[in-house]
């Protein structure tokens, strides 16, 4: 009886992962928490639906922190190459996701955890029943838990995928002539058959590794497309955005620019429609060439991993169709970190999922439980195609709630009413308010002494304020080195954008800055009240290419500012050798407790300050070693922070 008693508990729980809808959605755990503890692959096999159509599906790869057994060699939770495959039955192994986890060493003692989201739906003709999954860890260092699950959105898609082929699947060295990249990626031929209509080649590239030039992981490189021979396409596999990562700040080299992908990034799939240059039923090659190259260091050069697929669709099931991908502003997913908090100016993705060319969109969109504001955009997007839509000022985002939902809908399209799948004309989100600022307050800027090479002569950052017009209002510009400047800024009620941009991508302070020469130290951006000294945000200078803050200033709700005060703290000098400087900022007086661990999340030193307000205390760590150190100092009447610094003696 017991053995019947459990079988049956053990179907129901596997029946309710499957098949226990939010609204049209089914959620499905590949895997659970998974400690990763070794370099390797990971297989699991997992129950999908059958017998349904998706209109979308997504991977929701979320990632987390593990504290590592004393005496782990390796522990740093670093940058590394992760891909997640499909295995069906007598069918391709498939890559249906490529993720770089981030520099993390800080995130187990910030409790943090990221959900990146990949759109599969490319392969929802494999995406059913039951199916083996491989999770594949390319670190040499562990420390991160892994939570793999699908979101599958029942409803009908732009185009049914059919079938998904590989064409190129591994890692080839490049610039090697005893064995060239292409001896690999040589010319194949395929087809595909009806009721398939519709073909694409999906290229999931990144270079890693690095000769004495840095390729390929730090060399901009290209690839030409070819079908039958003639090149489709030319395509530059580089990332020169990394400095504005959404995952930041991370405790390594996140912001330097790479081949095709940052830390802590999804690598974005390429994907190329040879519909027109091929048809149902017709053989065609494909081929991808790299860009000629020769490694000065044969013995030792780098490569690229390549992942090129050949996706068939079906004839599109939508003429007139346009989806709301997401939103990007206001949205409280760390995913969209810099776009967020906004007060105007809402911000969503669309996408035209219908054959005939878009040219207007008509959109609702309110605060929860507010009144419905209208915006028209005008344009032209073809099928398939996206694009970032500004929704205006029309709409204050503001009402004195620290959180709320935001919901657009779209009401007309073309200049009818709504479009042929109305399930994908709806999205809304949970957001966060901005903060208001009183109107006059200080900007207390120290520069470093990083000299610009945009600019000879002057300090690599600088900052401005505009209103939401988008007009500057207050700036200051061609700074000098190793300066404080503090600038009293008197703005009308309203909504502003606070923005500090750096010309090196590399923040006003940050750990690799030790390995400079010169060193150009730290620097430090904060707004301060006028007349009592106090700290009203306290920006972290390690921030890459840039940081924003969006804000409001009133007369009338500015007291609303002293509730929200946020505590801060700031460490320096950093790096360090027997002093490290705790400065804290506190709306009151209070107990403070602070703890030292070092990568492994080991308690080095504990301490406490009794009854502290905005001080600086200097704390002695002559006695630690060289390395990255974490300080979390618990508040008696806030939440924990924690801060990295570093000690080179």
């Amino acid at each position: 009886m017991k053995k019947v008693l459990f079988s049956f508990l053990a179907i129901i729980s596997i029946l309710s992962d499957i098949s226990a809808n939010v609204g049209d959605t089914t959620w499905v755990t590949i895997f659970n928490n998974r400690k990763i503890t070794q370099w390797g692959n990971y297989d699991t096999t997992s129950v999908l639906p059958t017998g349904k159509t998706f209109r979308k599906i997504k991977l929701h790869y979320i990632l987390g922190r593990y504290a590592c057994p004393a005496g782990t060699q390796y522990c740093g939770s670093w940058d590394y190459t992760t891909q997640v495959y499909a295995k069906p039955t007598n069918a391709d192994t498939v890559e249906i996701a490529r993720i770089i986890t981030p520099y993390a060493t800080d995130w187990l003692s910030s409790n943090r955890t990221n959900d990146f989201v990949v759109d599969v739906t490319d392969y929802a003709s494999i995406l059913n029943g039951n199916l083996d999954f491989r999770y594949k860890y390319d670190g040499y260092s562990w420390g991160f838990t892994l939570t793999l699950k699908l979101e599958m959105i029942e409803g009908t898609p732009a185009m049914n995928a059919l079938s998904v082929k590989n064409i190129y699947d591994g890692y080839y060295s490049y610039g090697n002539t005893s064995d060239p990249i292409e001896n690999h990626l040589i010319e194949k031929s395929y087809s595909y058959n009806n009721p398939a209509t519709k073909a694409f080649v999906k290229n999931i590239i990144s270079g890693h590794g690095s000769d004495d030039n840095g390729c390929g992981e730090f060399c901009s490189k290209y690839y030409d497309l070819k079908i039958n021979g003639t090149q489709v396409s030319q395509k530059q596999l580089w990332k020169n955005d990394c400095g504005l990562n959404d995952i930041s700040p991370q405790t390594g080299t996140w912001l330097y620019e790479r081949a095709n992908w940052c830390p802590g990034q999804i690598v974005y799939p390429i994907m190329h429609d040879i519909s027109t240059v091929t048809s149902p039923a017709s053989s065609f090659s494909v081929n991808i060439d790299m860009e000629p190259y020769t490694s000065p260091t044969q013995s030792n050069t780098g490569g690229y991993n390549v992942v090129s697929q050949l996706i068939s669709y079906s004839a599109p099931n939508f003429s007139t169709d346009v989806s709301i991908e997401d939103i990007i502003a206001p949205n409280s997913d760390p995913n969209y970190a810099r776009a967020n908090n906004i007060c105007v100016n809402p911000k969503i993705k669309i996408k035209n999922t219908g054959t005939n060319q878009v040219t207007q969109v008509v959109f609702n969109y309110n605060i929860s439980g507010g009144s419905v504001a209208t915006y028209t955009w005008n344009g032209s997007l073809n099928f398939l195609d996206e694009t970032i839509v500004e929704l205006g000022t029309a709409l204050s985002l503001y009402n004195g709630n620290l959180t709320n939902g935001f919901n657009v809908s779209i009401k007309q399209v073309n200049g009818s009413v709504g479009d042929q799948n109305l399930f994908n004309n709806t999205h809304n989100c949970i957001y966060n308010s901005v903060k208001v600022y009183p109107n006059q307050f200080i900007v207390n800027f120290l520069t470093n002494a990083a000299t610009s090479s945009i600019n000879p002569g002057f300090n690599e950052a600088n900052w401005t304020i505009k209103d939401d017009n988008g007009n500057v209002v207050v700036s200051r510009m061609n700074n000098i080195n190793n300066k404080t400047f503090k600038d009293t800024v008197n703005l009308p009620d309203g909504c502003y954008t606070f923005t500090m941009n750096d010309d090196g991508c590399d923040g006003l302070s940050w750990w690799a800055y030790q390995y400079y020469t010169p060193n150009p130290g730290s620097g430090t951006i904060k707004f301060v009240k006028l007349g009592i000294p106090v700290t009203l945000k306290n920006f972290n200078g390690d921030f890459g290419c840039q940081i924003s803050e969006r804000f409001m200033t009133s007369s009338t709700i500015a007291s609303v500012q002293q509730t929200e005060f946020k505590t801060n703290i700031q460490l320096f000098p950093n790096p360090t050798s027997q002093i490290i400087n705790l400065a804290i900022d506190v709306k009151e007086n209070q107990n403070i407790e602070y703890i030292i661990t070092d990568i492994t999340g080991k308690i080095i030193y504990e301490g406490e300050y009794n009854s502290v307000g905005s001080e600086i205390h200097p704390i002695n760590i002559e006695n630690l070693s060289n390395g990255m150190y974490f300080i979390t100092c618990k508040f008696e009447k806030s939440e924990p922070i924690t801060q990295k610094f570093v000690i080179r003696k």
